[in-house]
């Protein structure tokens, strides 16, 4: 007769269940905790950890309690916690392979936490980049003359030898063209030889002719040395008039150098163009970093998404081996998929309340975008509170991010406005309203956040700057009760420029103008002071060239009246003096 029970299968089947439930409750919990570590810490970038899991047979849900991940920046911080998050997957879907979460539920996220002890890093934080520097210094006291010029190079001195080497070699020259033009002893045989006409008593028709002759010749030679000094005299005029230049560019070379220093080391009015960059470019362009830094954490939620990149290579499969295809679905689901999370944060102004829609790396299978929407509740702080926006990565080829933020009636106490070493700016306490749109796609980057501040109690704290064109901003911003600040977001995400501007720029221009103008104009004083005593006497070395090469001028005018008076004197020597000879 035939056993109706085989033990031998039966303590088999009994042993495998048992051990199944022994892994499920001894084990499990254990490793989706340590995975969700491991993998929280690859995308975030910095140590996440997990208080609890706790895995649950009865329709597969799962609950993760105290979930901490820390601020790669701020290790001794939090960027985000999270008391509580469940879920249930749905089974007849993992059956098929894939993970669908119809509803998941994450509460009480609080973002800056302290934590018990720093978290690990693996990589070190991403460099920030570099700042431009502002145009407007908010130094404690203007840089000392003599200090700037140990350090800077003039250009001027070097041009002044230059210039001076010039004009000596210039002066040189025409000392040598000078020596050939009639000298006093060419004069005298000149006035030897009409003498010597008046002298000779030349009668007849023989006679006059060969005075005329003489007289002639006379006039001639007279007339070629004038023609010869006039043609000198023209290249003379025109080198005098270069030397004239140079001398004037010149001593207009030490001012030159003078003003670049100026504009370098000293307050440059155009500054107060824009005080409000100067002032709180740094902090919102902090804020903009970091945004961008967690928006590209999340990255990897789309990585499945991407277009691909590059040529197309086409793999022939191995003989035999079979090929994924998916099959037309008349409700296509993605491998993944989160289709509803409501979460809820505590945020300083209150709580926010909120669902993210459609989470999954495969939104071109789905068909629709990952869409957020956020509103506050119960406020302690503001009127009212809204976020939302899209990450539609439906085509990815046509990837566009957007995101809308809106805050009304926020009370605020404390809030830094500029974390400037030289001098940190807070808003004490006020009522701001505050309105932010951002776009981003594949090659743009674009977005505008205006904020209105009322009841506004602005303070300049102690930082290193002082003097007074510190204490004008500081009594300047005590005056002031309510003022609008906008920033404008453009560029590629990779290469971006923030602009801010706000009606505070004219309040602090028409206040620490006066300022500006003082301070810039006892810099230029100094050094001026300071660049002409280095190059006074090159100066003078220089004008004394030019002056020596100024007094030839002279020379060719005593020279040019002696020749004239000659040939008036040789024409009227002879007896033929009615004769008209050429002049």
């Amino acid at each position: 007769m035939k056993k109706w029970i085989r033990w031998q299968g039966l303590i088999a089947f009994v042993m495998v269940v048992c051990s199944v439930v022994v892994l499920w409750l001894f084990f499990l919990d254990g490793l989706v905790k340590r995975m969700v570590e491991q993998v929280g810490t690859s995308l975030a970038g910095a140590e996440v950890d997990l208080a609890a899991a706790d895995v649950k047979l009865f329709l597969l849900g799962i609950t993760l309690n105290g979930l901490q991940v820390t601020n790669p920046e701020e290790p001794a911080l939090n960027s985000l916690e999270c008391a509580r998050i469940a879920f249930s997957l749905d089974s007849l879907n993992l059956l098929r392979g894939k993970v669908i979460v119809n509803e998941m539920a994450a509460e009480g996220m609080r973002f800056g936490t302290k934590r018990a002890r720093p978290g690990r890093v693996p990589k070190p934080p991403e460099k920030k980049p570099e700042e431009k520097s502002s145009s407007l210094s908010l130094s404690s006291s203007m840089p000392d003359a003599k200090k700037i010029l140990e350090t800077e190079q003039l250009d001027s001195p070097k041009l002044i030898e230059a210039a001076g080497a010039d004009l000596a070699k210039g002066q040189d020259q025409w000392q040598e063209r000078m020596n050939e033009l009639p000298d006093r002893a060419a004069i005298d045989a000149y006035q030897a030889r009409i003498q010597k006409i008046k002298q000779a008593k030349k009668s007849g028709i023989a006679g006059l002719a060969g005075e005329l002759g003489e007289v002639r010749a006379l006039t001639r030679d007279l007339e070629q040395d004038l023609d010869r000094l006039k043609k000198s005299r023209a290249a003379f005029s025109a080198d005098l008039s270069s030397a004239g230049k140079l001398l004037a560019d010149m001593q207009e070379a030490p001012m030159k150098d003078v003003r670049r220093l100026r504009d370098k080391y000293g307050i440059s009015s155009s500054g107060l163009q824009n005080m409000s960059q100067t002032l709180f470019g740094d902090s919102i362009g902090s804020w903009v970093r970091t945004s961008l830094l967690w928006y590209n954490r999340l990255q990897p939620i789309f990585r499945s998404a991407a277009a691909p990149k590059g040529d197309k290579q086409v793999v022939k499969p191995l003989r035999g081996s079979g090929v994924n295809v998916r099959f037309k679905e008349s409700r296509p689901l993605p491998d993944f998929l989160i289709s509803r999370t409501a979460v809820s944060a505590e945020l300083e102004a209150g709580m926010l309340v909120g669902t993210i829609r459609d989470i999954t790396p495969e939104q071109q299978v789905l068909g629709s975008p990952l869409t957020f929407s956020f509103s506050g509740e119960k406020l302690k702080a503001a009127q009212a509170m809204e976020i939302s926006g899209a990450l539609n990565h439906v085509r990815p080829s046509k990837a566009v991010d957007t995101a809308q933020y809106a805050l009304r009636g926020y009370r605020v106490k404390d809030l830094s406005l500029s974390g400037s070493k030289d001098l940190p700016i807070s808003l004490q306490e006020g009522k701001l309203d505050l309105n932010l749109l951002a776009r981003k796609t594949e090659q743009a980057l674009t977005g505008k956040l205006v904020v209105k501040v009322m009841d506004a109690r602005l303070s300049a704290g102690s930082g290193n700057a002082s003097g007074p064109l510190a204490s004008a901003i500081k009594t300047s911003l005590s005056k002031v009760s309510q003022f609008t600040l906008t920033a404008d977001l453009s560029g590629t995400p990779e290469n971006y420029e923030v602009k801010i501007s706000s009606d505070l720029d004219r309040v602090l221009k028409d206040s620490v103008g006066r300022v500006v103008q003082e301070q810039g104009d006892r810099l230029e004083k100094e050094l001026k002071a300071a660049v002409l005593a280095k190059t006074d006497k090159q100066l003078a070395g220089l004008q004394k060239n030019y002056n020596g090469l100024l007094s030839m001028n002279g020379r060719f005018d005593d020279v040019q009246n002696q020749l004239n008076g000659l040939i008036k004197e040789a024409t009227a020597s002879s007896g033929a003096g009615k004769l008209k000879l050429r002049r």
